[in-house]
């Protein structure tokens, strides 16, 4: 009797050594995130580039770099941004106010480069720039473009001019006084197009996803919750999900699922204690200089959760479909 409980006893232990050395081999493959900051060519445009001094319309394809400035505060800046790791639809970059952790909604945006181009810039004598309220403004419209593009052509990579756009006070008949930046020419431009600018909503700009990463900047996805962690693994003719070889094209759907979410609105600035999330999702890169990326989900209210991508939270995700999610994985799993 006390040999057979020897036994079971000595069976148990090694079941037990068995699991936790899984577990431990599991962790030790886990990989810290290299979470890389994301320049913006904007303020150099701002230093660098000659600043257009004519009242030239602006070509909306040959735009490259956004900024509206209002009190002292960027309110919104978007600039095109080639960079490795990104489709060359995701080369723009919102980087106010959402430091370049969106994807940008393109066709939204040049809309609003439209409204841009659309500005007509009239002139108007005997009226100085302190009585249209332009000297001291707090309030300016920056716009880098390629000065030669043209209307039939794709936008070029390079800005090659600039323009700082001061507006000043209402002339109280649909316009707006305005001069640029240096020049002494007081303008009026139309009131509605500037007020459409001025009145910008970022989040209007932006795909209503938390993250956009191609599958083949990855490496490997590490997925946290509770106690639980996983990790999807791909190489050349490879695909794994926890050591466990799979189809290429499994690999791919359920990938897929974990993109698969949608932005349900943003989110209210409040100062948070901390807090641990209920879901982490890592996507380790297979590229160098190409930064890593974070998504993680915090409760919120009944309804949402609060998405953080790299530390930045900014919007809200459906509750309910991060709970689909997180069912999703244990039967992947």
């Amino acid at each position: 009797m006390r040999r057979k409980k020897s036994v079971v006893i000595l069976f148990v232990i090694m079941v037990l050594t068995w699991l936790l050395s899984g577990c431990a081999s599991s962790a030790n493959r886990l990989q810290q995130p290299q979470i890389r900051v994301s320049n913006h060519h904007l303020e150099a445009w701002r230093q660098n580039l000659s600043q257009d001094q004519e009242f030239s319309t602006i070509n909306a394809k040959g735009i490259r770099g956004l900024s509206v400035h209002k009190d002292g505060e960027t309110i919104f800046a978007v600039s095109y941004e080639p960079r490795q790791g990104k489709q060359s639809f995701d080369y723009w970059d919102i980087s106010s106010p959402y430091h370049s952790q969106v994807s940008v909604n393109t066709e939204e945006l040049y809309d609003l480069f439209d409204s841009v181009a659309q500005m007509r810039f009239q002139k108007i004598e005997g009226i100085s720039l302190q009585e249209a309220g332009i000297s001291g403004s707090t309030v300016s419209i920056f716009v880098a473009y390629n000065k030669a593009q043209n209307s039939n052509a794709q936008g070029a990579a390079e800005p090659t001019n600039a323009r700082i756009i001061q507006i000043g006070a209402e002339d109280g008949q649909g316009h707006y006084y305005a001069a640029i930046k240096d020049s002494e020419q007081v303008m009026l431009v139309d009131q509605s197009f500037v007020d459409l600018i001025l009145n910008v909503e970022p989040y209007q700009y932006i795909l209503k996803i938390p993250v956009l990463v191609s599958v083949d900047t990855i490496e490997k996805v590490q997925i946290l919750y509770g106690e639980k962690q996983h990790i999807m693994e791909q190489s050349e003719n490879t695909w794994k999900m926890d050591d466990k070889e799979v189809s290429q094209e499994d690999f791919h759907t359920f990938y897929g699922e974990i993109l698969d979410m949608m932005l349900t609105g943003e989110r209210e600035k409040i100062a948070e204690e901390e807090r641990t999330p209920v879901l982490t999702v890592q996507y380790i890169r297979n590229m160098e200089q190409v930064s890593d990326i974070e998504v993680k989900y915090f409760p919120y209210d009944e309804q949402s959760m609060s998405v953080s991508v790299n530390g930045e939270e900014n919007f809200l995700v459906d509750k309910k479909q991060v709970q689909t999610l997180l069912d999703h994985i244990d039967k992947w799993f």
